[in-house]
């Protein structure tokens, strides 16, 4: 694994490094009576005068020890964590900032997916080829196929403007801290309840079809038979027989979505102005703040290969066939 993030670290670094201008390009459309001798003191002072590979080593050399380095944005704030100066003054990371929000979000959504897709997938199985399955399955692909802005957009419109049942940006009002804390508690579910749900709708279509085939693998299964020949209720057959080894699959896909869970969505993210990794991963890649980019990238290459890793394991724990070494 060690190997392997550092080979995905060194590719991201060149890719970054390919789009054109740097902060300093940022920076001077911002102020267009910057000179050209600031400039090149800027890039000193960054280290972007260098070549690539050197400062890939430099930036390589920083990892080494976990040190994210600190944000090329005015307010020199650190990437990973919260540093404090030699007067104690505490300044939080950018990263330690946004994660939970952005954790908080994608761990709601995946359980509304998972509590919605899961009854859908086993109950279009059981009704497989029948006019339930095709009604479903055609609502389901519909979802599917929409483009999650565009679903976004619409409910923005239709129920934050429309309606004015839900705020369409945000985590709370600006009189916020005025609030009493069930008033609070009221304020931030409207405020998130938009970014939770429009996430879920359309994961939802995937993550049926998956629990879908998975369920019509095992339905034709002989142990399945036998259950039903031994006179089970079909209820018991198909929750807890049929389900627990239809959601196997699931662990893998559940595994790959954690880093989807802490890299946050920069187009849901954006459009709500909520304030966490995807948003703050869009604005680095704007001004080409590369510590940044770099941090968010590393973090969730690292959550990647953790994600394959704990699929792995927990598959092997739920299939005492994988521990065996029978299924190859």
């Amino acid at each position: 694994m060690i190997p392997l993030l550092i080979g995905i670290s060194l590719i991201s670094f060149l890719i970054m490094h390919l789009a054109p201008g740097d902060i300093t390009t940022t920076e001077a459309s911002f102020n267009p009576k910057t000179s050209e001798e600031s400039r090149q003191k800027l890039r000193q002072m960054y280290n972007l005068d260098k070549p690539v590979i050197v400062q890939y080593g430099l930036w390589l050399k920083r990892m080494s020890t976990l040190d994210f380095g600190t944000s090329f944005a005015a307010d020199q704030r650190p990437v990973f964590w919260e540093t404090k100066d030699k007067k104690g003054n505490i300044t939080k990371g950018m990263i330690q900032e946004a994660l939970p929000v952005t954790l908080f979000i994608n761990i709601a959504g995946l359980m509304l997916t998972l509590i919605l897709a899961i009854p859908i997938g086993v109950y279009t199985a059981t009704k497989h080829n029948q006019w339930q399955d095709r009604l479903v399955t055609s609502a389901i692909f519909i979802l599917y196929s929409a483009p999650g802005f565009w679903i976004s957009l619409l409910l923005m419109y239709w129920l934050g403007v429309v309606c004015n049942l839900f705020p369409i940006s945000g985590l709370h009002s600006l009189n916020y801290d005025l609030m009493s804390p069930w008033e609070k508690v009221t304020d931030n579910f409207k405020h998130l309840f938009l970014p939770i749900v429009i996430p879920s709708i359309t994961g939802l279509a995937g993550v049926s079809l998956f629990v879908k085939n998975g369920m019509l693998d095992v339905l034709y299964q002989d142990y399945i038979t036998t259950a039903r020949a031994k006179g089970l209720s079909e209820f018991i057959v198909v929750y807890r027989h049929a389900l627990r080894n239809a959601l196997l699959p699931l662990i893998t896909l559940l595994g790959l979505s954690i880093p989807g869970l802490i890299g946050g969505s920069v187009i849901a993210e954006s459009i709500f102005a909520i304030p966490g990794m995807g948003k703050l991963f869009y604005d680095a890649v704007l001004m080409r703040n590369f510590p940044v980019i770099m941090g968010i990238l590393t973090v969730g290459s690292a959550l990647t290969l953790l994600g394959n890793l704990i699929a792995d394991i927990a598959y092997a724990w739920a299939d005492p066939r994988v521990r065996r070494g029978v299924v190859k």
